[in-house]
């Protein structure tokens, strides 16, 4: 059992940012021009907006350190 949290806590730590209505885990890969490019768990690329980002009700990034589009 043990073995089953500490799968879960290295996917964590790996995919550091959840989408809150999806649900599904992402990491960041770039920042560019005000966009972010995440990668899914699967590999799955997705781009979303720097500043959306920073939308607490949308994502759960507490172990991230976001930075701002500049």
């Amino acid at each position: 059992m043990t073995t089953l949290i500490e799968l879960a806590q290295h996917i964590e730590n790996l995919y550091p940012l959840k989408d809150k209505q999806a649900g599904t885990r992402y990491r960041i890969v770039n920042q560019l021009a005000g966009l972010t490019e995440l990668e899914e768990l699967g590999g799955t690329p997705r781009y979303v907006p720097s500043q959306a980002l920073q939308d607490g009700t949308l994502w759960d990034a507490s172990s991230v350190q976001l930075t701002a589009a500049r």
